[in-house]
């Protein structure tokens, strides 16, 4: 601009010069498009340069603008990505896909263009030498409320796609070990935001729930990214109160799985541990509880939805929830999560009302209402201010735990 100003000002030599560098530069980006070409012209060696360049656009701070105004490119990777033989030039196309997908247009125009079929074919094969990338392209696209539905509606093999995303997921070391398919937890999170989601997901017209093979990944000790995947996607299936009585039948050990991971190595007097469920009785010594936070606080949000009908808080009364949450309780440090696990007590250890049943049908007073949301309020500014002087370290935990998962 200064350069602009000082030889141009706003003059017609100035606009003469806009319009050649705007001619020059849409020159430059038909050449670089034409380098992605998969047709025979292009030497792959020159193309994967090409994508290198492209694959850094995507995470420039102009990215939007550029592939807005150039959507043709993103076309031009989801070829590449389908097409092209040579694994490292694959993965690069992915990569580029997976920071593109996580802005709605660009996500949207990939669907339309069949990336979701690519990407499941890149999952199935168990040849492929990179299926983690197509995982997290299907993850960031589902997170796009209304693209669910065709994750949804995708079929591969005349089955759903989201049952051999399933099944690769329970037996990904079997089914390819050049991945670990941990992203594909986030995909049955971000699908069982909707209805149509959850009643797939608990679908029991099968010869497996998709849910009976997911609660037991609450415990995976290998990866938090799968804990948190499906304890979110079991806390979402938990807000249909129709499924409540399946849910917390025997045919189903989802109880046991939702509070193994809050359980620690106290002894309760066998009083409290007589009804309680086999699998939380006798706790071994050595037994620790789940290490991050969320994780908790998303398997103490789907007990709260339990908690909704009368069926539920009874039969978590009659396993003896209590005494397991109240030790639980006394360890939790986090203020938000312990919280949480106050809402549930406080729920399990009231009276019953006469003539209430499910909890999500009673109507509240707006000045209740308005009251609960000031005291939430209150205690989020409590929190805030407590963790203020140690964001430098909250930070730093953030960062370990990224390298973390990365050496995983």
């Amino acid at each position: 601009n200064i350069v602009r100003n000082k030889l141009f000002g706003q003059s017609r030599d100035y606009c003469v010069l806009q319009a050649t560098t705007r001619k020059y530069i849409m020159s430059e980006v038909e050449e670089l498009l034409g380098f992605l070409s998969m047709d025979g012209d292009v030497r792959p060696d020159v193309r994967s340069s090409a994508l290198d360049i492209v694959k850094g656009l995507t995470v420039a701070e102009s990215a939007n603008n550029f592939f807005g105004a150039s959507p043709q490119f993103v076309d031009a990777i989801i070829k590449i990505a389908n097409e092209e033989q040579f694994d490292i030039v694959r993965r690069d196309a992915f990569l580029a896909l997976v920071n593109l997908s996580q802005t709605f247009a660009f996500a949207k125009r990939m669907v339309e263009h069949d990336v979701l079929t690519v990407c499941m074919r890149r999952i199935m094969d168990k040849e492929e030498k990179y299926p983690d990338e197509p995982c997290l392209v299907i993850a960031n696209i589902s997170r796009h409320e209304p693209l669910v539905k065709a994750v949804l509606e995708l079929t591969m093999e005349d089955r759903p796609a989201i049952h051999h995303l399933v099944d690769i997921f329970c037996k990904s070391e079997e089914h390819n070990s050049n991945g670990m398919f941990h992203h594909l937890a986030s995909v049955f999170s971000n699908i069982t935001q909707l209805k149509e989601g959850r009643d797939l997901m608990m679908n029991r017209d099968q010869s497996a729930c998709i849910v009976q093979k997911l609660v037991c990944f609450t415990q995976y000790a290998n990866s938090r990214i799968r804990r948190q995947g499906v304890a979110a996607a079991l806390r979402n299936c938990c807000f249909d109160s129709q499924y409540h009585e399946w849910l917390l039948s025997d045919e189903i050990a989802f109880l046991p799985n939702i509070l193994l991971p809050l359980a620690g190595p106290e002894e309760l007097d066998d009083e409290e541990m007589e009804d309680m469920l086999d699998d939380l009785q006798y706790l071994p010594p050595d037994k620790t509880r789940e290490n991050d936070k969320g994780v908790r606080k998303l398997l103490l949000e789907a007990l709260l939805q339990l908690c909704a009908t009368k069926q539920g808080r009874e039969t978590m009364r009659s396993v003896k929830v209590y005494p397991i949450l109240r030790e639980y309780h006394k360890w939790e440090t986090d203020p938000v999560v312990k919280d949480t696990c106050e809402q549930v007590v406080s729920v399990l250890i009231s009276d019953e009302v006469d003539g209430v049943d499910n909890l999500h049908e009673v109507e509240v007073p707006e000045h209740v209402a308005q009251s609960i949301e000031k005291a939430n309020e209150e205690l989020l500014k409590e929190v805030e201010a407590m963790s203020t002087n140690d964001n430098k370290s909250v930070v730093e935990d953030i960062t370990e735990e990224k390298e973390e998962e990365e050496e995983e």
